[in-house]
C-alpha cells in the first residue's frame, strides 16, 4: 500500500515535470554547437576547485591533449599511473608547450600540475565543461535493469520519433545521434566518450537521448557527470554482490532533482532503494496493480493482444512482440508516453508500429516450414523467459532449442540452462559459436549437470550444422528457438551474427524445396474405384 500511494502521489508531478522538459527541448534552437569549437581558454581551478595545484594556483588551457606525443601549445596533458612513463610525459609536455599536467601523483616537472584522486573522474568533469554540459540541452533517458534494456530503449526511441521528436539512442544493437545510425565495432567505454556522443547528438539537433545503462558501467562511474531526466528500470534491479552500491543506486545519484523514475511495481527489491531515495516514481506492471498496467489478453500465431490501462483509461494493443517480459517492456514504454502527455490511444498506435527487434525474439516465418526464433539470451533469467515465451506461443507443434554457449557463461548458469531446456523443450541441441569450440566439452558437461535425462540432449559443436539440422528435421508446425551466441559482442558483430543465422535458415529452407514432378497423363494409370478392382 505504501508503494502504490507514493507512486500515485508523484504521478501528476512527474507528468508535468517531464512534459515541461520535453517542451523546452522542442523549443530549443537546432544546430547548437558545443563550446569545444570556440577553443576558448579554460580555468582548471574553476572546473576542479577542490583539487590541489603545484607549480601555480591554476592551469589555463584550451583543450585536453589526445596524447603526449601529439600535444599542441596550450593543451592539458594527462598522466595515468601505469600507462605512461613520467619522464617521457614531462619531456613531451615541456617540449610541446603544454599548459600543464593532470595527474594522480606529483611528477618531477616544472610545469604546473593538478593532483586529483581519479584521472578518469576528473576527465569527465572537465569534458562536460568543455562541451558545454550537453546533457542539460536535451531530455536524457536512461534504461537499466537485468533484462529488456535494449528492447525498451528501442521502443522508447520509436515512441519519441512518432511524436516528431528527433531522438538519439545508444544500445547494444547500434546507436544514432539523431541523424546517422550505425552499428559500431565497439561500445562506448569511458565517460568522456559518452559526453562527446551527447554533444554530437546536440549538434545534430536531437531533442532527446535514450541510453542503455549496463550495471557494471554504472558501478564504475561512467555516468557520474550525466544528469538523467528519466530513469526506466526493466526486468529487475541487479543488486551488488559485494559491499559497494548496486547499479540502480548509482543511477539514482545521477537523477536530476526534478527527474522521475519509472519502475516495476511488482519487484520489491527494485522499489526499496527507490523509495528510500525519495525520488519521484511512477510504477508499471504486467501482473498486478500499478500506476500503469498491461494485461495480456491473447497470445497466438506470433501476435499478442494487450490491454493498456492508465488510471481510468484503457485501450487495446496488438503487437508481434510476444511474451510476458516483452509486455512489461511495453508497459514501461507506454508509461513514458503517458508522462509526455501523449493520448493513450496514440501511445498504443505508436508501439504497434514497432514490428521487430533484431535478435530479441526475432521471428523467421515461411509457409511450409518450422518457425525460427532468434534471441540473444545472455543470462538465466533472459533464457528462461525466452524459452517460456516460445513454449506458450508455438503453433501447436514441438519446440526445438539450439543453445549456443558463450565463454562468459559460468557452470552454474549453464546448469540452469540445461534444467530450463529439459522442462520446456521437446528437442534440445547444445552447441557453441565458432570462437568457443575449445571449451565445448567442458561447458557441455556443465549443462548436463542440470539435466536428469542426459541422453535427450544432442551435442553438436558446429553451430551452423546444428541450426541447419534443426531446420531440416522440424515439422512445419514446430518452433525452433536459436538462442545465445550474441551476448557480450559489439553491435556490429551482433548484427553480422544475426544476418549469418538468417542466411543459414533461408539456405536450408531453399535446399528443402524440391519442385514436384508433374505426372504425365499418357503414362499415368487410370483411376479405378475399389469396387471394380479385381
Amino acid at each position: 500500500m505504501r508503494q502504490s500511494n507514493n507512486a500515485r502521489d508523484c504521478h501528476s508531478i512527474s507528468i508535468s515535470t517531464v512534459s515541461g522538459q520535453v517542451s523546452e527541448s522542442l523549443q530549443a534552437e537546432d544546430g547548437v554547437q558545443h563550446d569545444a569549437t570556440d577553443c576558448q581558454t579554460l580555468s582548471l581551478a574553476s572546473i576542479l576547485p577542490d583539487q590541489r595545484f603545484f607549480g601555480g594556483d591554476d592551469i589555463a588551457f584550451t583543450e585536453i591533449a589526445s596524447s603526449p606525443q601529439t600535444c599542441q601549445p596550450g593543451q592539458l596533458v594527462i598522466y595515468q599511473i601505469g600507462v605512461h612513463d613520467p619522464s617521457e610525459i614531462a619531456a613531451q609536455a615541456m617540449a610541446r608547450g603544454a599548459a600543464g599536467i593532470l595527474t594522480e601523483q606529483l611528477i618531477p616537472c616544472p610545469l604546473p600540475q593538478c593532483i586529483v584522486g581519479s584521472v578518469p573522474s576528473a576527465l569527465g568533469v572537465i569534458q562536460r565543461e568543455i562541451l558545454g554540459r550537453p546533457d542539460t540541452k536535451l531530455l536524457t533517458i536512461g534504461v537499466l535493469g537485468s533484462t529488456g534494456k535494449t528492447s525498451t530503449s528501442l521502443l522508447v526511441a520509436s515512441l519519441l520519433r512518432n511524436q516528431k521528436i528527433r531522438v538519439a539512442y545508444q544500445t547494444d544493437l547500434g546507436c544514432c545521434d539523431g541523424v546517422l545510425s550505425e552499428t559500431p565495432d565497439s561500445e562506448l567505454q569511458t565517460e568522456t566518450q559518452w559526453l562527446t556522443w551527447l554533444a554530437d547528438s546536440v549538434d545534430s539537433g536531437s531533442q532527446a537521448a535514450v541510453m542503455e545503462l549496463r550495471d557494471d558501467a554504472l558501478r564504475q562511474g561512467r555516468f557520474e557527470q550525466i544528469e538523467f531526466d528519466v530513469l526506466i528500470v526493466t526486468g529487475a534491479a541487479e543488486l551488488a554482490s559485494d559491499f559497494g552500491p548496486c547499479g540502480l543506486q548509482c543511477a539514482l545519484e545521477s537523477l536530476a532533482p526534478s527527474g522521475v523514475i519509472i519502475a516495476p511495481a511488482d519487484d520489491p527489491k527494485t522499489m526499496r532503494p527507490i523509495l528510500d531515495s525519495g525520488c519521484r516514481v511512477v510504477t508499471y506492471s504486467a501482473t498486478g496493480p500499478a500506476d500503469f498496467s498491461v494485461t495480456l489478453i491473447e497470445q497466438s500465431c506470433g501476435m499478442t493482444t494487450l490491454l493498456l490501462t492508465s488510471t481510468e483509461l484503457s485501450t487495446m494493443l496488438e503487437t508481434p512482440l510476444c511474451g510476458s517480459a516483452m509486455a512489461a517492456n511495453i508497459a514501461a514504454t507506454a508509461t513514458l508516453g503517458v508522462l509526455l502527455d501523449q493520448p493513450l490511444y496514440e501511445v498504443a498506435e505508436s508501439i504497434s508500429k514497432f514490428r521487430e527487434l533484431p535478435g530479441r525474439g526475432q521471428r523467421l516465418s515461411d509457409y511450409g516450414f518450422a518457425t525460427v526464433l532468434i534471441d540473444a539470451g545472455g543470462s538465466p533469467e533472459r533464457v528462461a523467459s525466452t524459452i517460456r515465451n516460445a513454449y506458450h506461443t508455438r503453433a501447436g507443434g514441438k519446440l526445438w532449442c539450439v543453445m549456443a554457449m558463450a565463454d562468459q557463461d559460468s557452470d552454474s548458469e549453464l546448469a540452469i540452462y540445461g534444467q530450463t531446456m529439459e522442462r520446456f523443450v521437446d528437442h534440445c541441441i547444445v552447441s557453441c559459436d565458432g570462437a568457443n569450440k575449445t571449451g565445448f566439452l567442458r561447458q557441455s558437461h556443465a549443462i548436463l549437470d542440470g539435466v536428469q535425462k542426459c541422453a535427450a540432449m544432442r551435442l553438436v559443436a558446429d553451430w551452423q550444422r546444428a541450426v541447419r539440422w534443426a531446420v531440416a528435421e522440424a515439422k512445419p508446425r514446430d518452433t525452433i528457438l536459436v538462442i545465445g551466441g550474441l551476448s557480450g559482442k559489439s553491435p556490429r558483430t551482433q548484427r553480422t551474427t544475426i544476418e549469418t543465422i538468417t542466411e543459414w535458415v533461408e539456405s536450408e529452407r531453399a535446399a528443402m524445396e524440391e519442385p514436384a514432378e508433374p505426372v504425365s497423363r499418357t503414362t499415368a494409370e487410370p483411376i479405378k474405384l475399389s469396387i471394380f478392382r479385381g
